[in-house]
């Protein structure tokens, strides 16, 4: 049985747990090593803990019989180009042992339905041009490449594509 809530300071080691094993797989052979091996559960746990503690940051924990094996982190629109009609999915992990079953589907699904509760009228969100898995997985969630490209470093460059999906 699946269970979605909002994560609370108490949640911060497994969230720190969830994000570093699901970064390191998802951005494996696209992001290099040496950045891979500094994402570990403890830096990320204490990320967490200042962000929930502090209120800059909503996380959310699905659980699977129980045991939490994802999150999802939602907002307002963090672009300078979009106005307040904009929600943004600041980033969505799955342990890498659940993905492909139709978990993330409920949780993003769950993410739309919270922003939407809140009257945005689209929904942004970035992804790694590299990264075709979650592109993929995005697309059929009828999100779609708005065109807006931006480069980052993480131990090279990268590029980010913002994709954009329309509330029904």
């Amino acid at each position: 049985m699946l269970n979605i809530r909002y994560a609370n300071i108490d949640d911060a080691e497994i969230l720190g747990i969830i994000h570093s094993k699901s970064w390191r797989e998802a951005y494996k052979n696209i992001v290099p090593d040496e950045i891979l091996d500094r994402i570990n559960p403890e830096r990320r746990t204490e990320y967490f803990q200042k962000a929930l503690k502090e209120g800059w940051e909503e996380d959310a924990i699905i659980f699977k019989d129980n045991k939490a094996i994802g999150l999802i982190c939602i907002g307002k629109c963090r672009d300078k180009d979009k106005d307040d009609m904009f929600g943004e999915i600041w980033g969505m992990y799955l342990l890498p042992e659940h993905w492909n079953m139709g978990i993330g589907t409920q949780l993003i699904t769950w993410g739309i339905n919270e922003l939407k509760k809140r009257n945005y009228e689209k929904v942004s969100l970035w992804v790694l041009e590299d990264n075709m898995n979650a592109r993929k997985f995005y697309e059929k969630m009828e999100f779609k490449h708005d065109g807006t490209v931006k480069e980052i470093v993480l131990g090279k460059k990268l590029k980010e594509y913002r994709y954009i999906k329309v509330l029904e």
